[in-house]
């Protein structure tokens, strides 16, 4: 390998180190779009009791289901609570056939003030555990009528920007998204309407837990695939499209848990810093700047090195978190992400000595990077598989807060074998065939050092 070639692959390592950390870190409006990208750090599911807050569990509630059937539904209402109230601070994932949710304190007053300022007198966690859910129907009387377009077949409701009514006053269009089988329920309504001659009235009457929305203010039109209804007040649309959402399940839920939670972590420290996960970024931003030193100080151009490949650690382990929809971070779970970090110190350690070590024993520079990896690669490998096959088995029969840290240890490992024997020791031997002779700059030397057997 050239050593221009060396130095192209380093240049092009950093530069996509560089845009994976504004990935994880920096929130930006997508071009051409109205969606927000909040960063993989960001994203990530923060559980309850790192800062303390509210806990609801609730179980299936079902008849001529298969256990199948049941995963598979619980699993779709999961996703499409996480992408309903994912923004507000809740965090949605299923254990065997019960739901949890969570969330923490802050974003509970902010979430459950919006219905009291609305004097609704709902609360969103009985909601999400409402027996009566939604239906659209042609019945004013009857929110269960026969041929209604029920809950499973509602996907989520979004709220829109103001728009000019008749009476030439803002309105808040609520748009709520249907099912394919849902759209053919929407059609099919819609055409025994106009073939109906005896009806006097062809209205659609949408009912949310049971109330007939029609006659509470609200209008409404439709379309092929969706329901509009509009607000007079955005505060009333956003109230209106969260109980929309929650109740918008395939599969209906008993309340089974309901508990304020206390935090596993300082609330005061966390307010000091302005927000707990500002703090969690102090706290690792504080233990990676204290083991920079300690690399570069002992390994120099290596340690450089590791703190490329720290960064490459960083970026990755947040975009798995964040990406994986059942990873929940809570208090065991900030456990298991600083033992990963742990366990990817340890390795470099391991490697950097063994490079030292394979120096003073006689070695070439090249040559001792090279059996630096190569002879760590089935010692770390036989350590991580045993940690596998533990967080595996804690992952299948584990739950709550193990649970958590099983399976950020789980993710932990995979990243922490490719950052070690893919980032770093790519970069390692890319750098060597730059400079292979300077042993100051790897901080080497053949005196005093004992020679590894």
């Amino acid at each position: 390998m050239s050593k221009t070639r060396s130095k192209i692959k380093l240049c092009i390592v950093a530069i996509l180190t560089v845009i994976g950390l504004l990935l994880t870190f920096t929130s930006f409006v997508i071009p051409t779009t109205n969606t927000t990208f909040r960063g993989f750090f960001n994203a990530i599911n923060f559980g309850y009791d790192i800062g303390g807050g509210r806990l609801s569990v609730y179980e299936a509630s079902y008849s001529n289901l298969d256990y199948d059937e049941v995963v598979s539904k619980l699993d779709e209402t999961v996703k499409r609570y996480n992408n309903a109230f994912g923004s507000e601070g809740l965090v949605f994932t299923r254990h065997g056939e019960t739901i949890r949710v969570e969330v923490s304190n802050y974003d509970n007053s902010d979430l459950f003030n919006l219905f009291s300022m609305t004097g609704s007198s709902y609360d969103l966690f009985d909601l999400i555990g409402g027996d009566k859910g939604l239906s659209i129907n042609t019945d004013s009387s009857n929110y269960d009528a026969e041929g209604s377009i029920t809950t499973e077949y509602f996907l989520n409701c979004e709220v829109g920007g103001s728009l000019v009514g008749q009476d030439s006053k803002n309105v808040y269009p609520v748009t709520i998204n249907l099912t394919e089988e849902g759209q053919k329920k929407l059609k099919e309504m819609t055409q025994n309407l106009v073939d109906d001659s005896s009806s006097s009235t062809k209205n659609i009457y949408l009912y949310i837990n049971g109330n007939n929305y029609n006659s509470s203010g609200f209008e409404i039109s439709s379309a092929v695939s969706t329901l509009t209804l509009y607000s007079s007040s955005s505060l009333g649309a956003k109230v209106l499209a969260l109980q929309v959402n929650a109740l918008a399940k395939p599969i209906n839920l008993n309340k089974i848990l309901d508990d304020t939670v206390t935090g596993g972590l300082n609330t005061g420290t966390g307010s000091f810093f302005g927000s707990l996960q500002s703090m969690l970024i102090f706290v690792l931003l504080l233990m990676f700047v204290a083991t920079i030193i300690f690399f570069v100080v002992r390994y120099r151009m290596l340690g450089l090195l590791a703190t490329v490949s720290f960064l490459i650690f960083i970026s990755v382990y947040a975009f798995l978190l964040q990406s994986i929809p059942f990873v929940l971070v809570d208090f065991s779970g900030l456990i298991g992400i600083l033992f990963t970090f742990g366990l990817l110190i340890s390795g470099m350690i391991s490697i950097f000595e063994k490079i030292r070590s394979e120096y003073a024993s006689g070695k070439k520079i090249p040559n001792s990077v090279t059996s630096g990896f190569s002879k760590n690669v089935l010692k770390i490998l036989e350590k991580y598989i045993f940690l596998i096959i533990i967080s595996a088995i804690l992952c299948i029969v584990a739950s709550g807060g193990v649970m958590s840290f099983a399976i950020c240890l789980l993710i932990g490992l995979f990243v922490n074998y490719f950052v070690l024997f893919v980032a770093l020791r790519g970069m390692c031997l890319s750098y060597v065939n730059i400079n292979s002779i300077k042993k100051s700059f790897y901080n080497l030397r053949r005196e005093g050092v004992k020679n590894a057997k």
